[in-house]
């Protein structure tokens, strides 16, 4: 079995950087990341938050200083992070209470660094209808997926479930065990292996490492689903074929969707896939499983409705989004200028109908005209933050070099 990320140098300045700073976008000016800037530059926060707020494009030096800091702790292991605050929150869109997980600015950029370095793992271990928090894998790709595989009249039969409290049941020593198993970098499992035991219980909902990892942990079952469930299909000239039992298989984290050509396979395939869910990886799959008819029933995943006759949003992020068309299209129609925040929620929103069958509903609302409106804003607002108080932060830097000294 090939191994992983044995040439990768966890040390290099390069790769700290490109995480340094990927970490860092958009969280200048928050008071840990000024704390942080004031710990390894050895300037006062007083000096800095200037800087941070008014002129990010003049923080090359402080990155600078953060990132030969963070190289020099990685090179020592010498690794300190604060504890993690945990916190309840209600999902809006499920109604569900998630114990979410609140990282020093610190332990982020030590996640940004270690998922950076296992890059090559994720590429060739992740599969490719794994869609849950990965770039370029979003709701409107897996969605389109589905609707492709359903149109085929052939998959008659599709399975869905979840798996029960999944980030907080995952077994870190087995989690360890196919790391050490699948990674060829002593330096780079030093660091995981680190982080993974700053978390409580499984892994951490909110910790950008552990999306990777809950990904990477489940895509064993997505390859056990699409690989080894096989069946024999005897001929009757006494030859015997072995085909797969399972058609498609989809993963939206912890959500599974699996797709057949027949109800008996589905539920010879489901049984086999449950079984070694619950003995290999130690999960548990929740009882409200279900089996859909693809002729007459629907699939609800993804945030969308998907069945052979159309592609709908789900009701709850319909109604959000009409919501904010309404207010927006109020605006518009008084004259009145639309607040950042909403435009913001607007262009967010949008993506949930982008390529559903809402043709009247965005002629209605004219959503395309205001989205364009709602994007000027805020790349007007962007423009004007970059190109904000250059004069004013000349004398911030000059005061921030002359106490470096």
């Amino acid at each position: 079995m090939k191994r992983c990320c044995k040439r990768v140098d966890i040390t290099d300045r390069k790769l700290i950087d490109r995480a340094v700073r990927d970490c860092l976008h958009g969280k200048m000016t928050r008071g840990d990341t000024i704390r942080m800037f004031s710990e390894y530059a050895k300037v006062p926060p007083e000096a800095i938050r200037p800087i941070c707020e008014k002129a990010p494009q003049l923080m090359d030096g402080l990155i600078n200083s953060v990132v030969d800091g963070i190289q020099q702790e990685i090179i020592s292991k010498a690794y300190v992070v604060k504890p993690i605050r945990y916190r309840q929150q209600v999902d809006k869109c499920n109604g569900k209470v998630r114990t979410i997980g609140i990282q020093d600015i610190k332990q982020q950029l030590y996640d940004y660094i270690a998922v950076y370095a296992m890059d090559e793992l994720f590429r060739k271990k992740l599969c490719f209808y794994q869609c849950g928090a990965l770039k370029n894998k979003g709701n409107e790709f897996g969605a389109a997926a589905i609707k492709k595989w359903i149109d085929n009249l052939n998959m008659r039969w599709a399975w869905q479930s979840d798996v029960r409290h999944y980030y907080e049941t995952i077994s870190k020593r087995k989690l360890k065990r196919l790391l050490k198993r699948d990674i060829d970098n002593p330096d780079i499992l030093h660091l995981v292996f680190f982080l993974i035991d700053t978390f409580e219980g499984g892994l951490s909902i909110g910790s950008y490492l552990s999306q990777y990892l809950a990904n990477y942990y489940l895509s064993y079952a997505y390859h056990y689903a699409s690989e080894k469930i096989m069946k024999v299909r005897k001929h009757r000239n006494r030859t015997a074929e072995t085909t797969n039992t399972v058609a498609h298989v989809l993963l939206q984290m912890d959500d599974i969707l699996i797709i057949a050509r027949s109800q008996k396979d589905l539920k010879a395939a489901v049984r086999e896939f449950c079984k070694y869910v619950n003995e290999f990886l130690g999960l548990e799959i929740k009882d409200t499983a279900k089996f859909i008819d693809l002729s007459t029933e629907y699939i609800d995943i993804l945030g969308r409705k998907i069945s052979r006759k159309s592609l709908t949003v789900r009701s709850s992020n319909f109604i959000r989004f009409r919501r904010t068309a309404k207010k927006v299209r109020i605006k518009v129609c008084r004259k009145e200028s639309i607040p950042l925040s909403l435009a913001r929620s607007y262009i967010g929103r949008y993506g949930a109908i982008k390529h559903s069958d809402t043709k009247r509903f965005q002629k209605k609302y004219h959503v395309l005209e205001d989205l364009k409106r709602c994007k000027e804003i805020v790349s007007t607002h962007e423009r004007r933050k970059n190109n904000y108080g250059k004069d004013e932060i000349y004398a911030a830097t000059v005061k921030c070099s002359i106490l470096s000294a």
